[in-house]
Parts: C-alpha cells; sequence; structure tokens
C-alpha cells in the first residue's frame, strides 16, 4: 500500500479547456489504484477515535441482517426490531429477516482477498446548486465468490461537506479541480497517491471523504447482494457516532433506500390513507419524470412511502411498479390517478403516456436501476447494467494503461451517464454553471444508484 506522508501532495490543475479522461477522473476501476484502498484501511479510518475496532463496526454491521439477539452483536440493531402484522419489517413496510448474508457477521472481514476494491467514482454531478455540500464520491467493495451469481458488493457514499458554504457551490471549485486534474496526470502511482490523499487526508481546507460524518445524514453506505435462491436485493445504512457516555463508538445503522417506493401503492385497490397521500405525491413528481433526457430526469419521494430492502418477499414482487399502477386501472380510484399523472403530461406539454411515466419512475429505484432497461418514451432510452445486474463486477475486466485486465470494466450504463457528468463537472469549471438538476440534492444515489 503507497501511504501519503504528513505533507499534502499538490494537485495538478489543467487549464478548464482541458480534456477530461473518464476513466482518469470520474470511474477510477485500475487495480494499481485500487489496491491501496482496503476495506480494512477505510474501516480503521471510520473507527479511528472510537472505542470500536474496525472487525467489531463489520460484525454489528452484518448483525443487522440477523434475526435478535444476533449473532456476535446482542445490543445492535437487528432485522426483527421492527414488526407490522407479525412479520419483520422497516418503516412500516415488510423485509426479510433473516437474510444469508447474516452469516457474514462471522467472517474475518480483513482476510486476504475476502473484499477488494472494484471502483472509485466522482459524482460532482450530485452537488446541489446552493453548495451546501461539494457531491458524492464513492467507493465500491465487492467480496468475490466463486459461486457465481453470488455477490456482495458494498458501496460507501460520501456527501463531502464544503468548508465555505457562504461562497456556494464556488466554495466546491477546488474539488472539481482535483478531479479535473487527474485526467493530465500520466502516472498512476501520482494519481494513486493523489487519491489516496483526498480520501483518507483531505484537500486543503476540506475534510478527508472517508470520515463517519460523511456517512451519516446525506451520505451513506448501500449494499447490493444476492445469495443462493434469494436474488437481487439493496439495503442502505448509516455510520452513527455515539459519545454520549463519554467514550466514542460508531454502528450501522439501517435506513430506507432512495426513491425505493412500496410498489403497491401504485395500485389503487389500496385505499388507505397513506397510499392516497402517495398517488398525490406522486403526480407532483410527473414534470421532473418528463424531462426529454436519460441523464437528467429524476424523482425524490418522501422517506414515508420507501422501503429498507428492494425486493422483500418472496411471493410478491413490491419493487414493480408499473404492473400494480396497470392492475389498479380497474377502480374509479385508478382511472382517476392515471387521469391526473395524464392532466399534468399535458399541462408541461409531454406526449408521455401515465404508464411510461411509472416506467421511468421504477428506473429511479434502486432495483430498478439495476434491472430495468429500454425506451421509456419520446425517444429516450435507459440503458442497461452489465453482468449480474451490477454496474461494476469483480468478474470483469478490461484492457487499461497498464495492459490486459488491468481494470475492472464499467456497465454500458456508466457508459452512457459518465459523458454528462464530464459536461457537468467541466461547465462548471469552464463558467460556474451548477449541476442541472442539482436542486434535488445530493441524496443517496442522486436518483439513481448507477455507481
Amino acid at each position: 500500500m503507497l501511504c501519503i506522508g504528513a505533507a499534502r501532495r499538490r494537485t495538478a490543475t489543467p487549464p478548464e479547456s482541458a480534456p477530461l479522461d473518464a476513466r482518469r477522473s470520474f470511474a477510477v476501476t485500475d487495480k494499481a489504484i485500487l489496491d491501496a484502498f482496503s476495506f480494512e484501511r477505510v474501516l480503521t479510518t471510520l473507527t479511528a477515535g472510537t472505542q470500536t475496532t474496525p472487525a467489531q463496526l463489520y460484525q454489528q454491521w452484518l448483525d443487522t441482517f440477523n434475526a435478535k439477539p444476533g449473532l456476535v452483536s446482542a445490543n445492535g440493531p437487528h432485522c426483527d426490531d421492527f414488526t407490522t402484522d407479525g412479520g419483520a419489517s422497516f418503516n412500516g413496510f415488510p423485509r426479510r429477516c433473516p437474510v444469508p448474508e447474516g452469516l457474514f457477521a462471522n467472517d474475518q472481514p480483513f482476510a486476504p482477498g475476502r473484499f477488494i476494491a472494484i471502483g472509485i467514482t466522482n459524482r460532482f454531478d450530485l452537488a446541489p446548486a446552493d453548495g451546501s455540500n461539494c457531491g458524492q464520491y464513492r467507493l465500491v467493495f465487492a467480496r468475490p465468490s466463486p459461486a457465481s451469481p453470488d455477490m456482495f458488493h458494498i458501496i460507501f457514499e460520501a456527501v463531502l461537506p464544503n468548508p465555505n458554504p457562504e461562497a456556494g457551490l464556488y466554495g466546491c471549485r477546488p474539488v472539481a479541480a482535483f478531479w479535473a486534474g487527474l485526467s493530465a496526470v500520466g502516472s498512476v502511482d501520482e494519481r494513486r497517491a493523489q487519491l489516496e490523499m483526498f480520501f483518507f487526508q483531505g484537500l486543503p481546507g476540506f475534510s478527508p471523504v472517508v470520515r463517519a460524518e460523511n456517512y451519516s445524514g446525506a451520505g451513506g453506505i448501500r449494499t447490493s447482494q444476492r445469495t443462493g435462491s434469494v436474488g437481487n436485493r439493496m439495503y442502505q445504512f448509516r455510520a452513527t457516532r455515539d459519545c454520549a457516555a463519554g467514550d466514542c463508538r460508531i454502528s450501522m445503522r439501517p435506513d430506507v433506500l432512495e426513491n425505493m417506493v412500496f410498489g403497491t401503492f401504485f395500485d389503487s385497490h389500496l385505499d388507505t390513507p397513506q397510499a392516497r397521500r402517495f398517488r398525490d405525491e406522486f403526480v407532483k413528481q410527473v414534470s421532473t419524470l418528463a424531462v426529454r433526457d436519460v441523464n437528467e430526469y429524476f424523482m425524490s419521494v418522501p422517506s414515508e412511502y420507501l422501503m429498507a430492502e428492494s425486493d422483500p418477499s418472496d411471493n410478491v414482487p413490491l419493487f414493480i411498479l408499473d404492473t400494480p399502477f396497470n392492475k389498479g386501472l380497474a377502480t374509479p380510484a385508478g382511472t382517476d390517478f392515471s387521469n391526473r399523472i395524464a392532466a399534468e403530461l399535458t399541462r408541461i406539454g409531454s406526449t408521455l403516456t401515465p404508464l411510461q411515466i411509472v416506467v421511468r419512475a421504477d428506473t429511479q429505484t434502486c432495483i430498478g436501476c439495476h434491472a430495468v432497461s429500454g425506451p421509456v418514451g419520446e425517444g429516450v432510452v435507459f440503458p442497461r447494467a452489465g453482468n449480474n445486474l451490477q454496474h461494476l463486477d469483480e468478474h470483469v475486466t478490461e484492457t487499461g494503461e497498464a495492459g490486459v485486465g488491468s481494470r475492472f470494466a464499467i456497465s454500458p450504463a456508466m457508459q452512457v451517464f459518465i459523458p454528462h457528468r464530464m459536461k457537468v463537472m467541466q461547465d462548471f469549471l469552464n463558467s460556474g454553471k451548477a449541476p442541472v438538476h442539482s436542486d434535488s440534492g445530493a441524496t443517496i444515489g442522486g436518483g439513481r444508484s448507477v455507481q
């Protein structure tokens, strides 16, 4: 591992007109760089200054997938802490309990090859227009499994604070310049050193990316997993630092997934106050979902309607939105719901149908982003994920600067979205223009979970 000394490295910042390199500045998957980003190093950094050891944090975290009292952390959260109608739940919606990955709580997480870094991604495009933060910066880890398609990915999605918020988004300019500067650095070793500095020490005046506070609130940690017959699922966690008793401790707490709507709400046969409120809320999302650009349409659903697990049932695919919507059309309330969506589309001059809007909403959920692809109306096509419905895969490599197989491949979807992210950052550096739909905030996934 190449460590950075106490002195901060000076970053190379090319002129704003210099070309950006997608694989140096936006999706870094070179093995020679990622080798410096060990799973142990990240957890050691997160637990520094606390009474919690890196191994304890990992064990407590994975034990959340087990029923009480768990395997290793009886006092931590577990998947049956809340119940609804006699079954395990979270936020009032069902969840599986336990899940197969709960057995990983007994892992030796820092054993050689147990977890490997497979990607670093720059999401400056998620910085809000008011500059309240400077976007998201992600580290993606995989737990390699010989039993393909089994997989377990962990995506650390830090939101970097703006140390100069009174300057607005301009206060984030050093961050954008840092990432742009990497495009001009020909040395893999130097790029690795600069990225280590950014994540573990911080740019001058900025906090390090890997810091517990950056994974709580707007930031967080997401997992994507599949084991045996239990299919692809995503979960969300927040890092919580507790110093109330004098000795600081850190833990991982489950939370809801962004935009992961309880699909049955789209079926108007469900006539509860919450379901009706959701359908009212969804009509408000139509105008942003109808944008004629796959990079720019989005939704932002309040947490009241969101699940903590993307696929919580073997019997009903609760992550699917269009099927319950169509089912609900058999009711007067369902017809009214569709008509209200249509009226909003007419108001904004869109030729989309209500069903196309629902399909677009599906692409904005965690599981939809990984599983849905194809036309979504008005000539817009949502791109597909890669191998095993992932956007980064430890089993798929490509030729990089160090030769054949020297870096991990990115999905077709990332190849569509990254050029837009490049333009967003270049426009900001050239003219100060804010990211296009940054008024939605730099929340987890930014409306989609593409790495």
